[in-house]
C-alpha cells in the first residue's frame, strides 16, 4: 500500500520532532539514577498519567483488540479480562498509594522495603528482576510483530525487516532520553493520539450502516452476555485460539484479571509511573486520570472493526483481512482515509507504539542496571558509569525483542503467552506479598521460579509434545494451583520474615490483609498509629471505580454501533460513579507532601552518587 507524498512528510516530521526532544532531555536525564528512571520524581501526576495511559495505547494491543471484536462481537470484551483493563480502580483506590509509600526506584528494590535486605530479601529480589526481564523481553517481540505486521502493510519490506527498521530508529530517543524525555514525549503523544482516536470514532460512526452491518455479522454478534458453548463460536479458532468453550474461557478471563488487579503492576513500566511520583496523594490521582483517558481506545477500535467487517471494496485487502484479522488497523487507516488524514492518523498510532514501547524499554533497563549490574557486577560504579550502562541495556532490551519477533506470527498467541500462561505462574506471589506478612523471601522466590518453570514447560509441551496447544482454560488454573502452593509450602517451612522488617512495611506501606503480628508490633511502639484510610473504604471505592470504569468503556462501543440509549444509560452509571467517589476517595486521599528543602535536594544527590546506598 503506498502512502502518498503529504502523508510521508507528515509521519518523517513526526518522528524528527520525537527524536528531537529525546536528545533535548539528555542533559536532564543524565543528572543521575533517579532523573533517568524516575524524573526526580519532580514530574507533575497529571504528565505522569498521561504517560502511563498512552503507554497502554499501543499499536500491536489495539490491532488485538480489534481482531477480537471482528471475530466475538461484544463478548470480546471480555477477552480483555486476561489484561485486567479495571486495573486502574486499583490503582486509584489503594495500589498507587502503596506502591508510592515504599520509595523505592524499581518494583524488585521494592523487594528490599518487603522482605528486608538479608539473603531471603536477596534472593526474592534476583527472582523479581529475572521474571522482570524475561517479561520485558516478551513485550518488546510481541510488540515487533504487531509493529512487523502493520509496518509491511505500507514499506515494501517483510515484517521481520519493517519490525527490525521500527525499533531500531525509535530506540535512538528512548535509550537517550530516560524518563524525562519519554514523560514529556508521552504528554504530546497522548493529545495526538486521542485526537486520532477520536477521529476515526467519528469516521467509524459515520460509516456505520446498520443494515448491510446485519447482514455481515453471526447471529450473537451483539449479545455481551457469555455463555458455556455460544451456538455461534462453535469450531471459531482465530489466532491459534479456539473459541468453542467459551464460558471456560471467561472464566479464566476473569480470575487472572481480578488476580492481576489485586496484584499491582507486573514489574513493568507502569510500576515505575507510581514510584515516581511526588507524594502518595499525586499517586492516587495519576491513577483515576490514567483510566479516563484510556477511555477513547475503546471506540477507536470498535471503529476499525466496524469498518473491517463491512468490507472496504477491495477484493484483495477484503481478502486479506478475512485471512488475518490482525491487519485490520493497519488495512482501514491506509485505505479508507483520505491523503493527509492517513499520515495524521499513522502519526497518531506511531504515538502509541512510542509511548508503549520506550516505557517498556526503560523500564527494563532499570532492572538490568540497579537490581544486576549495580547490585551484582559494580557496587562501586558512578551515576556517569550507570547511565552509560542503561544506554548499553536498551539497546540490549531492543535488539533481544527483536530476535524474539523472528519466532512468532500471531499477536494473539504472543499476548497469552504472557498476559495468561507466563503469569498464571507468577500471580499468586505477587498477590501475597501484599496481603499476608507470613510470605517470606524465599516463598516468594520459589513460587516465581517455579511460576517461570511451568510456563516455559508449557511451551515446550505445545510446540514439541502435543499437536494442539493446551487450553488457556486447563493451564492457567492448573500452572497458579501449583505456583501457589510452592509460594505458601516454601515460605511456612523457613523462618518468616524478619520482624523489624515486617514492622516497617507495615507502618510505611499500610497494607491490608493479614498483619496481625505487625500491626501488634507497630501499636506496641506507637499506640496512636493509625492508617490513612480504612481498607473497607479502599474495598467500596475499588467496587465502585470497577463498575464506574467498566460502564464508561463498554458505553465506546455501544456508541460507535449507534446504540445510543444503551450507551447513555451506562455512561449515567460512571458519572454516578464519580459522584460517589468524590465525596469517599477524593475527600480522603492523603495530604499533599511538603516540597523537599535545599538540604534534602542535596541529601537525595549525594545519595545517588553513592550506589551503596541504594
Amino acid at each position: 500500500m503506498q502512502l502518498s507524498i503529504l502523508d510521508q512528510v507528515i509521519v518523517v516530521v513526526y518522528l524528527a520532532a520525537i527524536m528531537s526532544i529525546g536528545f533535548a532531555m539528555k542533559r536532564r536525564a543524565a543528572k543521575g539514577m533517579s532523573s533517568y528512571f524516575l524524573g526526580g520524581r519532580q514530574l507533575p501526576w497529571w504528565a505522569l498519567a498521561m504517560s502511563g495511559s498512552s503507554s497502554y495505547f499501543d499499536i500491536t494491543g489495539t490491532m488485538w483488540i480489534v481482531s477480537t471484536f471482528i471475530a466475538l462481537g461484544l463478548k470480546g470484551m471480555w477477552v480483555h479480562m486476561l489484561w485486567g483493563f479495571p486495573i486502574t480502580a486499583f490503582y486509584l483506590a489503594y495500589m498507587g498509594k502503596w506502591i508510592r509509600r515504599s520509595d523505592a526506584m524499581t518494583g524488585a528494590e521494592w523487594m528490599k522495603t518487603r522482605f528486608g535486605d538479608d539473603k531471603s530479601g536477596d534472593i526474592a529480589r534476583l527472582s523479581y528482576t529475572l521474571f522482570a526481564i524475561l517479561t520485558i523481553c516478551a513485550l518488546l517481540g510481541y510488540t515487533a510483530i504487531g509493529m512487523g505486521k502493520f509496518g509491511s502493510i505500507f514499506l515494501p519490506f517483510s515484517p521481520t525487516t519493517c519490525a527490525t527498521i521500527i525499533l531500531c530508529v525509535t530506540g535512538v530517543y528512548v535509550i537517550i532520553g530516560g524518563l524525562h524525555g519519554i514523560v514529556r514525549v508521552e504528554i504530546a503523544q497522548t493529545i495526538i493520539l486521542s485526537a486520532g482516536a477520536i477521529v476515526f470514532a467519528i469516521v467509524g460512526y459515520r460509516h456505520f450502516d446498520a443494515v448491510a452491518f446485519a447482514e455481515k455479522i453471526p447471529n450473537g454478534w451483539y449479545d455481551i452476555m457469555p455463555s458455556i458453548r455460544p451456538e455461534a463460536l462453535q469450531g471459531l479458532v482465530t489466532g491459534g485460539t479456539d473459541y468453542s468453550f467459551f464460558g471456560a474461557l471467561v472464566a479464566v478471563w476473569v480470575l487472572k484479571g481480578f488476580l492481576l488487579c489485586l496484584s499491582g503492576p507486573e514489574q513493568l513500566y507502569d510500576f515505575q509511573r507510581f514510584l515516581a511520583a511526588k507524594d502518595e496523594r499525586d499517586a492516587s490521582k495519576l491513577g483515576a486520570l490514567w483510566g479516563l483517558i484510556h477511555t477513547l481506545r475503546w471506540s477507536f477500535a470498535m471503529a476499525i472493526a466496524v469498518m473491517a467487517i463491512m468490507g472496504i471494496g477491495n477484493a484483495v485487502l477484503d481478502q486479506q483481512l478475512k485471512a488475518d484479522p490482525e491487519t485490520a488497523l493497519p488495512l482501514i487507516v491506509g485505505s479508507m482515509l483520505p491523503v493527509g488524514l492517513v499520515g495524521f492518523m499513522l502519526a497518531a498510532l506511531l504515538s502509541g507504539f512510542l509511548a508503549t514501547f520506550s516505557s517498556t524499554v526503560n523500564g527494563g533497563a532499570a532492572y538490568l542496571v540497579k537490581d544486576v549490574y549495580q547490585r551484582y557486577i559494580n557496587p562501586d560504579a558512578d551515576d556517569k558509569k550507570l547511565i552509560r550502562v542503561s544506554y548499553l541495556s536498551s539497546a540490549l532490551l531492543i535488539l533481544t525483542g527483536i530476535a524474539i519477533s523472528y519466532f512468532g506470527t500471531s499477536i494473539n498467541t504472543a499476548f497469552l503467552w504472557i498476559f495468561g500462561t507466563l503469569a498464571a505462574g507468577i500471580l499468586p506471589p505477587n498477590v501475597l506479598r501484599w496481603y499476608w506478612w507470613r510470605l517470606n523471601g524465599q516463598g516468594y522466590a520459589a513460587g516465581v521460579f517455579g511460576g517461570m518453570v511451568l510456563s516455559l514447560g508449557q511451551v515446550f509441551l505445545d510446540t514439541a509434545v502435543l499437536s494442539d496447544p493446551l487450553p488457556l482454560y486447563i493451564g492457567f488454573p492448573v500452572i497458579a494451583a501449583f505456583s501457589t502452593i510452592i509460594t505458601i509450602a516454601v515460605s511456612l517451612m523457613t523462618a518468616p520474615t524478619n520482624s523489624e522488617t515486617l514492622k516497617l512495611f507495615y507502618k510505611k506501606v499500610q497494607p491490608a490483609g493479614f498483619w496481625q503480628p505487625a500491626r501488634e508490633s507497630v501499636l506496641a511502639e506507637d499506640p496512636d498509629f493509625k492508617k490513612q484510610s480504612t481498607f473497607m473504604r479502599e474495598v467500596f471505592n475499588t467496587a465502585v471505580a470497577v463498575i464506574g470504569i467498566t460502564a464508561l468503556y463498554t458505553s465506546m462501543l455501544y456508541l460507535v454501533l449507534h446504540l445510543l440509549n444503551i450507551g447513555f444509560v451506562l455512561i449515567g452509571i460512571t458519572i454516578a460513579s464519580t459522584i460517589i467517589l468524590y465525596f469517599t476517595w477524593y475527600k480522603h486521599l492523603p495530604p499533599a507532601s511538603e516540597p523537599p528543602s535545599e538540604d534534602e535536594e542535596n541529601l537525595q544527590a549525594r545519595s545517588e552518587a553513592n550506589p551503596l546506598t541504594n
